[in-house]
């Protein structure tokens, strides 16, 4: 805050404090339009008639184009103010200074207004002062200041919402701007004091007084006096001189910490503060130095006096940094401005990794609160809270965007990346900004990666696992016969260049996954022809592999693509481990009329028997794709959408029927015993669709699951489910605390892949896990980032090829021990000869695996 002195200084303060009984404690005394570029400074200047012990229950909003009230935009900081004073509040800082010599109090977008905009002031939320009328645009009124200004007339009072421009003097439009109709209009808004611009009357304003820093060791300001006890400094609009050590710098400024003989032994008064302003001196030296203490947007300040020379006191002892504990087990505001440190803090999100050069950490992964519990449980409602818990940011020192490396780890590549679920040690000062605490790391942060090059899972006799490959579309013949990767249905790479990578990745992760059966997801739905893009991705990985391991694909009877969608899923299988039994059935997923013109679709599943070789045991495998929770369903615009449905994301209802459809396919007896369930259900491990075909009663669940209105099940309507069907979540049993996905709308992790297994075949279960491939990579890694963003000739060394970020959901794998059954001794060498064999059947199959496995390792062209 500052004291103005104006030709209306004293008018004013007489009239108002004669009034104070029927006054406000705050009125608006001025607006300004200004005229450098951009139209700055856009301004107003409020004046403080009583003093003010909280200004927080005021605010300030603005009336645009005569739209009517925007309401409060801006509140001021819980501070007091003294009568006499003004207040500055502009919509930027730059352009005030420049043109008035000084920084505005406040800077707030809500002030970007113009010449024909209103302004009202708030308190405790209703208007008791208004400049202009907020209905109306003051283009071409006696109230209009474009280019100019206005001020208020000495006597006059808050007008409580009633205005009326008898009580204001205006400059005329177009008095700043140089423009001859107002070449001479007299200036004596106080804002204008501060400018020669636009040949107004100028008053002398005294010169500050000069300010002796004397020398090193005198007196001074401690910086715990600055920072206060509470959230806001107590000494904001106060100039001091203050002797501690620069204990880092970033852009903008450096921090200060007092040396530790000068801590005053208070818990809850910050030793650091951030000085706004630059000096040559270096870091780890004690300095001596003069500013005004200010709050910007949180993070109390010391706004270096470039008038005054900062004095280098010589070097300091080290600053010893105080340990973050998480959970916190302090308020952060305490240590704000300090150097602190973290130890083998857990990465939860590198959301913003390459825009703002940031990560963010905490005592551990933070879940998605409906893959730990059922959503509004006692349950869910601790997981939400944890997953809010002990967020702290680490960031670069430079506050640009799109930074060319990360000052902090400057290393970052594919091959050494910073990943979520990593550990990480970093010291350096506190700095707050966007409601945040974070640290700007003073040296390189040590990272602890979690890579790992296979997936750690305990062997059987048969692995069966997920994978997600991420619209892979290989290309389509042109009419010139060669392949393109422009055309409508393409949902992947859009060249060959980035199809190569992307290919590269997902076959590497194939082969480390070493799976038996692998259920893919996002595959190009163009059928299974030596062209099509299942048979490209197997000749792809096929040509990394020995003659016994080579894979096989499961096909529809007719070979065409399966369902209407441009992507499907696939199925993949070693023809040295099993067999297929019996034709693929497509199980077709319910529909859903969303209003008179538009239908809601899914993917439909495909079911596959095998007869496991080695054992002769059998078993099912379902690949799925359930539709996405950014999708749209009836549900989500009706009236009566519950909350439980909200939580679980866009149509949750639907795939509630997809998971009825898909348990009742299973349920038919010709299908073996032993059932697999995989894919990507879109839905996390506690949500709906998941307890349907699992555990679920409405008793455990605390409230009855409903399936989709306006399908074609139950003639349209929705009905409540009763029970589940009973499968088991594999990872609830060997991979609890593991995830297949990260979403960076929560910056949360969950599974929405699942592999679901039905009582035999739990019971022939050894192991399963998560493979953190993919979703726990930064986002610039995946092939299309890669290419297009962060090429290898700008620096960047993000598109090596290996199993990393091939796609954006992790495979789950699990592995089984299938045994044979045991043949009773007859005494009968012969007979027993033949039940040992599996008898006739067990010959005919033998020779079909091996006839199989000898079609599928023929090569095939990869292309269209």
């Amino acid at each position: 805050m500052k004291t103005s002195l104006t030709l209306l200084t004293a008018g004013i303060i007489t009239a108002l404090a004669s009034q104070s009984v029927d006054a406000n404690d705050i009125v608006i005394s001025g607006v300004i339009d200004g005229p450098l570029s951009g139209g700055v400074p856009k301004a107003v200047e409020l004046y403080v008639v009583n003093d003010i012990e909280d200004l927080s229950i005021y605010g300030i909003g603005s009336a645009n184009n005569g739209g009517g009230t925007d309401g409060e935009e801006f509140t001021f900081p819980a501070q007091s103010a003294s009568a006499g004073s003004y207040l500055y509040v502009a919509s930027e800082i730059d352009g005030f200074t420049a043109y008035f010599g000084s920084a505005p109090d406040y800077d707030t977008s809500a002030m970007g207004i113009n010449g024909d905009d209103a302004v009202e002031l708030f308190k405790n939320g209703s208007v008791i002062d208004t400049f202009g009328d907020i209905n109306t645009d003051g283009n071409g009124t006696d109230w209009e200041y474009v280019d100019g200004w206005a001020y208020r007339v000495a006597g006059s009072v808050a007008n409580n919402g009633n205005f009326s421009s008898s009580n204001w003097t205006f400059s005329g439009v177009d008095a700043l701007d140089g423009a001859d109709s107002n070449a001479t209009a007299a200036t004596p808004f106080p804002l204008a004091t501060f400018s020669t611009e636009g040949g107004g009357d100028v008053v002398d304003v005294p010169e500050p007084p000069q300010v002796t820093l004397g020398v090193c060791g005198d007196n001074a300001t401690l910086i715990s006096a600055l920072q206060g006890s509470e959230s806001a400094s107590p000494e904001v609009g106060n100039s001091h001189i203050v002797e501690a050590v620069i204990t880092a710098s970033r852009d903008g400024g450096f921090f200060l910490q007092e040396e530790a003989s000068d801590y005053d032994d208070n818990a809850v008064t910050s030793e650091g503060i951030f000085v706004a302003g630059s000096t040559d001196v270096q870091v780890g030296q004690l300095v001596r130095l003069y500013g005004e203490v200010k709050e910007n947007y949180g993070l109390t300040t010391l706004a270096l006096d470039n008038d005054v020379s900062v004095l280098d006191c010589g070097s300091a002892d080290a600053i010893e940094a105080v340990s973050i504990n998480m959970p916190y087990d302090v308020d952060l505001e305490t240590l704000e401005g300090m150097t602190v440190s973290v130890v083998d803090a857990t990465i939860t999100s590198t959301n913003n990794l390459w825009r703002y050069g940031e990560i963010v950490v905490s005592n551990n992964l933070k879940r998605q609160p409906s893959d730990v519990a059922a959503p509004l449980s006692e349950a869910y409602q601790a997981a939400q809270a944890e997953a809010e818990a002990s967020l702290l940011l680490i960031e670069d020192n430079s506050g640009s965007q799109y930074p060319d490396n990360l000052n902090y780890f400057p290393t970052f590549s594919y091959a050494n990346a910073i990943r979520i679920g990593d550990q990480v040690s970093a010291t350096g000062p506190l700095n707050y900004s966007y409601g945040t605490y974070r640290i700007n790391p003073r040296d390189i942060i040590e990272v602890t990666s979690s890579r790992q090059a296979n997936p750690a899972v305990t062997e059987g006799n048969l692995s069966i696992a997920t994978f997600n490959v991420l619209n892979y579309f290989n290309g389509e013949v042109d009419a010139n016969g060669a392949v393109t990767f422009d055309y409508d249905a393409n949902r992947g790479a859009g060249n060959e260049t980035a199809f190569e990578l992307q290919q590269g990745r997902i076959v590497e992760a194939i082969v480390a996954l070493n799976a038996d059966v692998v259920g893919l997801m996002e595959i190009e739905n163009d059928g299974f022809s030596d062209d099509s893009a299942i048979q490209s991705l197997v000749n792809a990985i096929n040509a990394q592999l020995g003659e016994t391991e080579q894979y096989s694909f499961v096909t529809s009877v007719d070979g065409l693509g399966i369902g209407t969608d441009a992507i499907t899923v696939g199925l993949l299988f070693r023809a040295s481990v099993v067999t297929p039994l019996g034709d693929a059935r497509i199980v077709d997923m319910p529909e859903q009329q969303i209003d008179e013109s538009r239908l809601a679709r899914m993917r439909p599943s495909l079911i596959q028997a095998f007869t496991h070789l080695e054992s002769e045991k059998t078993f099912a495998v379902a690949v799925n794709h359930f539709k996405s929770k950014g999708s749209q369903c009836a549900e989500d615009i009706a009236d009566n959408t519950t909350e439980t449905d909200v939580i679980q994301g866009s149509c949750n209802a639907l795939r509630v029927s997809a998971a009825l459809t898909l348990g009742d396919a299973l349920a038919d007896d010709s299908l073996p015993e032993r059932k697999i369930i995989l894919g990507d259900l879109n839905a996390y491990s506690a949500e709906d669709p998941v307890a349907v075909l699992t555990d679920y009663t409405p008793e455990t669940r605390g409230y009855a699951i409903k399936t989709a209105i306006n399908t074609s099940m139950n003639d349209g309507a929705s009905i409540e489910l009763e029970s589940g069907f009973g499968y088991h979540n594999l990872a609830d049993s060997f991979d609890e605390n593991g995830f297949s996905y990260w979403f960076y709308g929560t910056e949360q992790v969950g599974s929405l892949d699942h592999v679901l297994a039905s009582d035999t075949m739990l019971a022939d279960a050894v192991d399963g896990t998560h493979w953190n491939i993919n979703s726990v990579e930064a986002y610039q890694l995946q092939y299309d980032q890669a290419l297009r963003y962060y090429p290898d000739e700008d620096g960047y060394a993000f598109t090596d090829v290996g199993p990393f970020r091939s796609s954006d959901h992790d495979p789950f794998i699990a592995t089984f021990n299938l045994v044979a059954e045991q043949v009773p001794d007859t005494g009968d060498d012969v007979e027993d000869s033949k039940k040992d064999s599996g008898g006739a059947m067990g010959g005919i199959i033998a020779l079909l695996a091996a006839v199989l496995a000898f079609r599928r390792r023929t090569p095939v062209a990869s292309k269209k």
